[in-house]
């Protein structure tokens, strides 16, 4: 009998290198260079250190070729999506900014169907530091995996100020999706007329926020039909063209980190109904030393007020919990979500709110830096979090990356939720690991273990890559999520999912009381034994906002039913749903569940 061997994991190559390269130089010591990513480079000011070239261990730089038990097909190129997001590194400033990348958004602003895709564009450093914005790449999905660039006849060609998180909601109620735009610098928001041009109301909206702004998301926090928005701030820093970070004594330069900056603080804007906001963050009692760069919006703790989890970075996450007291009380340490097993706060990114393990609970997740595991935090029903990484086998599989983009989607339609991380440093030298590295796939075992499989999840997957926001959508209406990915100074890339269900259904929800965005809802299928719960979230992944369709799998055709349990708590059926199709849910109109 022949013994058959599995190759071994993006990761475990990472360390086989690293451990050779440990060995050679032992026996024939010398300099250790780490080259640079290639850019288009401009000289650094002469006065400053001259950067020392150091040699980089990562995964083979050609993709793998394809296979037929590939999760996901790299389609960009016949979709007509050329965008990519400019970090301005190319004149060799090492400006913190430049780090952390953009989002996408999955969202149909045409009402016609089907999902959108909307880039933000980051923007360009000049060498004395100037920092300006870039204009986002608004593609509209034409079908057939066809999409054409409308950027500009959507009246978004002009620059926004340097940009990363986007959020979609309708603010105004009018049944099309609006935009908002977190930036460094000044904040943008921008209003659908329904007719496919969106114009900037920022000023007339009193929403004028500067400062470092990075994700956001909308949430009817005080229960009255309007969606009101979350702004997470990262830090106060401003460009000095004096400041050195790196290694000084051998030379490297590198991009500073935010460990001794004061934070920005978060900022809460009441929806007053008539296309203005009101700032009410000192009110409902947010918090001011967080360095936010993750927030999901949900109704976490199933009391019927919407709640939000802050990921931060190298501070303590947040948990707010809403109320009808109209205040916004932070649990996270005493829930077990602010940080590690120990409670020590990480370098937390990307967030979902999933639930997991099949429970009816959501769950929260979020990504952390290098020598740092990714957090799993189990809802025990009871309001309380378990910290269940190592119990889920997540246990030491991602501390040699730096994780982003992430999210729980069932890619594989077996009704459990499967799980990826994009990952990629932040710093060009002084590092740990590579700066490219790999995007991890996880498929769940029933919802008791989540198995590493990115061996399978294509030739993209084989390949590092520096990687930040991304989000999932069903694109070509399927029944499968589909999955897009940004990269720092790459073109985004559109996987399409080769596992489309046999029988599905897919429910998008219209708030009349709730929010019009029905952001907080908890949807559940049930066919025999086996129940589906999925949430209606604000924000997640990382800067990106996820199609608003929640998909389902089916095992039969009769009777399909859901029921919808909005925020504030009351419950409806909506019956005889059609498999294979979008049904848009309107509160109010399906039959209410009394009694509990």
């Amino acid at each position: 009998m022949s013994r058959q061997f599995n190759s071994p994991t993006i990761w475990q190559r990472y360390f086989l290198g690293l451990v050779l390269a440990v060995s050679l130089a032992s026996c024939h010591p010398a300099p250790v260079v780490v080259e640079r990513p290639p850019s288009p480079t401009a000289p650094v000011q002469t006065a400053d250190p001259q950067p020392v070239r150091l040699r980089v261990i990562s995964a083979p730089a050609v993709p793998r070729l394809a296979r037929s038990d590939d999760w996901f097909e790299d389609v960009t190129p016949a979709t007509g999506v050329d965008f990519t997001y400019s970090t301005g590194r190319e004149t060799q400033t090492y400006s913190m900014v430049e780090s952390f990348g953009g989002g996408v958004a999955l969202f149909d602003f045409d009402n016609d169907g089907d999902a959108d895709l909307l880039f933000t564009g980051g923007g360009q450093i000049s060498a004395t530091l100037e920092i300006r914005g870039r204009a986002p790449g608004l593609f509209r999905n034409e079908g057939n995996w066809k999409f054409v660039d409308v950027t500009a006849a959507a009246g978004l060609s002009q620059a926004t100020d340097y940009s990363h998180g986007i959020t979609v909601g309708d603010f105004n109620g009018d049944g099309f999706s609006d935009l908002y735009f977190a930036c460094y610098g000044h904040s943008h928001l921008y209003q659908n007329d329904g007719a496919g041009w969106f114009r900037e109301i920022t000023v007339e909206a009193n929403l004028e926020l500067d400062g470092w702004r990075t994700a956001a998301t909308w949430a009817d926090v005080d229960r009255d039909g309007w969606p009101d928005l979350y702004v997470a701030g990262y830090v106060e820093w401003h460009p000095d063209p004096k400041q050195f970070c790196g290694d000084a004594q051998q030379h490297i330069r590198d991009v500073c980190m935010p460990r001794e900056l004061p934070a920005t603080a978060d900022r809460l804007f009441r929806n007053r109904g008539d296309g203005t906001f009101q700032d009410i963050s000192a009110q409902v009692g947010l918090r001011r030393d967080g360095k936010g760069l993750g927030i999901v919006a949900a109704d976490i703790d199933r009391n019927g007020w919407i709640d939000f989890y802050v990921a931060n970075d190298v501070e303590d996450n947040f948990l707010y919990l809403g109320g009808p007291e109209g205040k916004l009380e932070d649990v996270g340490a005493n829930r077990g979500v602010s940080g590690n097993e120990y409670g020590i706060p990480e370098g937390s990114m990307g967030v979902d709110f999933a639930d997991v393990n099949g429970d009816g609970f959501g769950d929260l997740f979020v990504t952390n830096y290098e020598q740092e595991d990714n957090s799993l935090y189990r809802n025990d029903g009871t309001g309380n979090f378990n910290h269940a990484t190592v119990a889920i086998g997540l246990g030491g599989s991602s501390r040699p990356w730096v994780g982003f983009g992430t999210g729980f989607v069932d890619f594989d339609s077996d009704g459990w939720l499967d799980l990826f991380v994009m990952n990629g440093h932040v710093t060009y030298h002084v590092r740990t690991s590579a700066f490219e590295q790999p995007a991890i796939l996880y498929r769940s075992m029933s919802g008791q273990r989540l198995q590493d499989i990115s061996d399978r999840g294509g030739p993209w997957f084989s390949v590092p890559h520096v990687a930040r926001g991304a989000a999932t959508g069903d694109l070509d209406n399927d029944g499968a999520p589909d999955l897009v990915v940004v990269q720092q100074d790459a073109p985004v890339t559109i996987l399409r999912n080769q596992n489309p269900a046999s029988n599905w259904i897919s429910v998008r929800l219209r708030g009349t009381k709730s929010d019009p965005d029905a952001i907080g809802a908890e949807v559940t299928l049930v066919e025999g034994e086996r129940k589906l719960v999925r949430f209606v979230r604000g924000g997640g992944s990382y800067l990106s906002s996820f199609d608003a369709r929640l998909l389902f799998p089916l095992t039969g055709t009769d009777n399909v039913q859901v029921k919808i349990r909005w925020l504030g708590g009351a419950e409806e059926v909506f019956a005889n749903l059609s498999p294979k199709a979008t049904h848009t849910l309107i509160e109010g109109r399906g039959i209410a569940v009394t009694g509990g």
